[in-house]
């Protein structure tokens, strides 16, 4: 039964069939070039609107996303839908029920429209898949839309939906979010199911939200497990500053941050390599993900490329003592994480070292440097535009830290973006 109080908060701004309309025009003007998604399911998203127009003339919407356009991650099941999480192996696999948080967006009322194009296996962060193809960035042709989510990241940017389910394990989520353009919210461990999720590396893994706004990713997250969350942080006690040059963009965002009256100030030593930390979690991952797919590598070897079969062999390779080497730094980076994070309500640091890159070209180094400490430390972080770099290219920071809500309240304080659709 609907919740009475709905209708009252209830603020979508579109008739849902003409909102479904206009994003399915976009994708036919736009996906053949940017190939966002490996299947849209029209038939079924124009369903949906319908009925979510008829709960809209009755003042009856089911939920704040009621109506929605929302696309859905391809290691994420959809009951009905292809789920290979972007591996040859899995690719005549149909998901046979919903995963946990794609349930909850049906019983909110969202429109499903499709499945979102990945990084093989969710290791990787250009989203250019061997098995089913390379997604481009829609601010300019042959850059990368980032990843592992970078489907998500695309779709969002180019008006295709509002809003993505990703997920997030070193920064799966917020690359693509930085990259194009767009708000990439990561939870804390558990507070999104991961139940119907292929996993990559469970200690570390986060389902994720990418969005056109931090409203909006605040809603589709509140109505994935806090329905009843307070609103938005909006005053803020003391908000750190990571060390780093973040460039221009990331000392423009500082500066709006001092303007809310609050203290800011760099936190305290952090002597970590940030480096070396990135490596002893890509050592987990690779870890994890050998005991996920042993057995249908086992089986299909042929439907794994040798990219992918390389990276979980490698980690295979390395001995026990490295292997724990790995787990104990990162347990000592996680208490330097916290120890260095506590004194703030957030922590503002780049999403990213430097914006998308050119398929093809030297491939820069640190990508998931910053954003591997959310995920090892089991913090919250949404990502949000701060400009464009000298190519024209989206730049992005990232606040981090314990209280999501601070989090959300203080990207949505500081983000600026123009909304922009190709």
């Amino acid at each position: 039964m609907p919740s009475l109080a709905w209708p009252m908060i209830f603020d979508w701004a579109e008739d849902p069939v003409a909102a479904l309309g206009t994003r399915l025009s976009r994708i036919a003007r736009q996906e053949a070039r940017i190939h966002a998604f490996v299947a849209i399911d029209e038939a079924g998203a124009r369903h949906d609107a319908q009925l979510a127009a008829i709960r809209r003339a009755q003042l009856r919407p089911l939920s704040p996303i009621d109506g929605m356009p929302i696309a859905i991650k391809a290691n994420i099941a959809v009951a009905g839908w292809p789920f290979h999480a972007g591996i040859d192996a899995y690719g005549t696999r149909v998901a046979a029920r919903d995963a946990a948080c794609v349930a909850r967006l049906r019983a909110g009322g969202a429109v499903l429209l499709g499945l979102l194009n990945m990084d093989e296996g969710a290791l990787g962060d250009t989203t250019d898949n061997p098995h089913f193809g390379r997604t481009e960035n829609p601010w300019r042709a042959g850059f990368t839309a980032g990843g592992s989510s970078g489907g998500a990241g695309a779709a969002v940017a180019a008006g295709f939906c509002d809003a993505a389910l990703g997920t997030d394990t070193l920064g799966s989520v917020r690359i693509p979010a930085a990259f194009c353009g767009v708000i990439g919210h990561k939870p804390r461990p558990g507070q999104i199911s991961m139940e119907g999720v292929v996993p990559l590396a469970p200690p570390l893994d986060t389902v994720g939200i990418l969005a056109r706004s931090v409203a909006v990713a605040a809603r589709v997250r509140d109505w994935l497990g806090m329905e009843n969350a307070a609103p938005l942080a909006s005053d803020f006690g003391t908000i750190g500053i990571f060390p780093g040059d973040g460039g221009a963009g990331f000392a423009d965002v500082v500066e709006q941050a001092r303007g809310l009256g609050c203290t800011v100030q760099a936190i305290g030593p952090f002597d970590h390599s940030l480096q070396a930390i990135a490596k002893a979690a890509l050592l987990i991952v690779a870890l994890e993900a050998h005991a996920v797919h042993a057995d249908a590598r086992a089986r299909n070897p042929g439907g794994f490329s040798d990219g992918f079969s390389n990276i979980l062999d490698w980690g295979q390779r390395q001995p026990m003592e490295r292997q724990q080497a790995a787990r104990t730094l990162l347990a000592q980076a996680t208490e330097a994480i916290e120890r260095a994070f506590a004194p703030f309500d957030a922590v503002l640091m780049p999403t990213t070292p430097h914006a998308a890159f050119a398929f093809g070209e030297s491939r820069p180094s640190g990508t998931a440097y910053f954003t591997t400490l959310a995920n090892i430390a089991g913090l919250a972080a949404t990502a949000f535009p701060c400009g464009e770099d000298a190519k024209g290219m989206p730049l992005s920071v990232q606040a981090v830290g314990r209280d999501e809500r601070a989090c959300l309240g203080l990207a949505a304080r500081l983000c600026r973006r123009e909304d922009v659709l190709f």
